[in-house]
């Protein structure tokens, strides 16, 4: 008898300290973790915000407008985000992004796992 209390006491506990999986985070509270890389090769320059975690293949956006707070917006969304210093060196940065989807240039090693999750149109 005294067993079967504590075997009872015992699921009650679980029960009541186990995390709950019923509840869900609403869409507008949930953030996804995101990240902030930059790079520099020669005298281009780009600041990268993504998800942390980059699973499938993700639309990716080059700008030269948008500020870290929209870009950040954009990448717990889903999106790749490119913020480069100058629309006059955009091709330059797409041509960055064209080698590294296909896992090679300067920015391949630093931005090895982004490599297949993303691609950028031919023009």
């Amino acid at each position: 008898m005294a067993i079967g209390r504590l075997m009872l006491a015992v699921a009650c506990a679980l029960v009541l300290t186990a995390p709950s999986t019923a509840a869900s985070t609403s869409s507008q509270v949930y953030r996804p973790a995101i990240m902030r890389m930059e790079y520099t090769v020669g005298t281009v320059t780009g600041v990268v915000h993504a998800p942390r975690t980059l699973v499938g293949e993700r639309p990716i956006v080059f700008d030269y407008r948008t500020d870290d707070n929209r870009a950040q917006t954009l990448a717990r969304r889903g999106f790749i985000v490119v913020l480069v210093s100058d629309a006059a060196v955009l091709t330059r940065h797409l041509e960055l992004w064209r080698d590294l989807h296909a896992d090679t240039g300067p920015l391949a090693e630093r931005f090895a796992g982004f490599a297949g999750h993303f691609a950028v149109a031919e023009p």
